[in-house]
């Protein structure tokens, strides 16, 4: 086919401008059909860097919420824990309020039943959860409770050498800086005072006294376990609280990020369609151009 002198570079600059049409239009659909404004960072431009930035902001803070969650469920656990501490103090209350009324055990009896309360308390004070256990501070190799230990006198108020845990309590810090205690130590006073009040019980379990003032002091021991339960609460609270709060930047830095990221669909849609039209109308100019020969021309 001989193409005519005058329409040659008219019909190059045609073919110019479908590649180009060409080009967009595939841009469009595949904007359509992924819903994303490239496929590539590179294509995304000027807005790299900053929906690198954002990415990594929602990613750490939704890897600190992983961590709060895991925090919960370990205070959550020793609310449970403590809650049965809770109820095995009521219980023994009752049964000394009704040994002191006149409804008696034998002292043995007695005894065998308060050494059971304290290995009770000694197991509740050893749980664990994933292998850590819940009130013995941070990381320890070992059972935190041993009433048996040597350096322990439960003849001495406020002794806790049954304690073989970490002083410290274990904390949960966020991204942001933010700490929150986690659970508490089994030197806790109400834990020490209900071991005592057991003690005494073992060692005399006939006399009154012994009995009158091992019952005062579960009272006691009631007060502060109460106590230990609001603190688990609020730390509870506390980290909800941070989920949340991260939760609501996570949804705002995503928000940011698809704006940089997403295709607008329906703009996609209109361009698909437009640049269609512009592909079939210069393909006819083009398919017109190139059936005039030149030797038709000159005939």
């Amino acid at each position: 086919m001989i193409t005519r002198i005058g329409t040659f570079s008219h019909s190059s600059a045609l073919i110019a401008a479908s590649l180009r049409t060409q080009a967009k239009l595939a841009d469009q659909q595949t904007q359509e059909a992924t819903g994303l404004k490239s496929t590539a960072l590179g294509g995304l431009g000027a807005d790299v860097a900053s929906l690198l930035r954002l990415s990594n902001q929602s990613a750490r803070l939704t890897a600190d919420n992983a961590a709060a969650e895991t925090a919960s469920t370990y205070v959550q656990s020793a609310y449970g824990a403590v809650g049965d501490i809770a109820d095995l103090a009521d219980t023994i209350k009752s049964q000394l309020a009704a040994q002191i009324s006149g409804s008696k055990l034998d002292g043995e009896s007695l005894a065998s039943y308060a050494q059971g309360w304290l290995d009770d308390l000694q197991t509740q004070l050893n749980s664990q959860v994933g292998g850590v256990y819940l009130f013995g501070g941070e990381a320890i190799d070992g059972a935190p409770v041993d009433f048996s230990s040597a350096d322990y006198d439960p003849n001495t108020a406020g002794d806790t050498g049954y304690y073989q845990g970490a002083s410290a309590t274990r904390t949960f810090v966020s991204v942001d800086g933010s700490e929150v205690s986690l659970s508490v130590t089994a030197q806790a006073s109400g834990f020490e005072q209900l071991a005592r009040a057991l003690s005494m019980i073992i060692a005399d379990p006939e006399d009154a006294d012994t009995l009158a003032s091992a019952y005062d002091l579960v009272g006691e021991a009631i007060s502060g376990i109460g106590a230990v339960q609001e603190g688990l609460a609020v730390q509870v609270d506390r980290l909800s609280s941070l989920v949340s709060r991260n939760e609501a930047k996570i949804d705002t830095l995503d928000g940011l990020a698809s704006e940089l990221k997403d295709a607008d669909l329906a703009q996609a849609a209109v361009l698909v369609t437009n640049y269609q039209t512009q592909l079939e109308a210069l393909y006819s100019t083009i398919s017109t151009l190139s059936s005039s020969s030149l030797l038709k021309y000159l005939s």
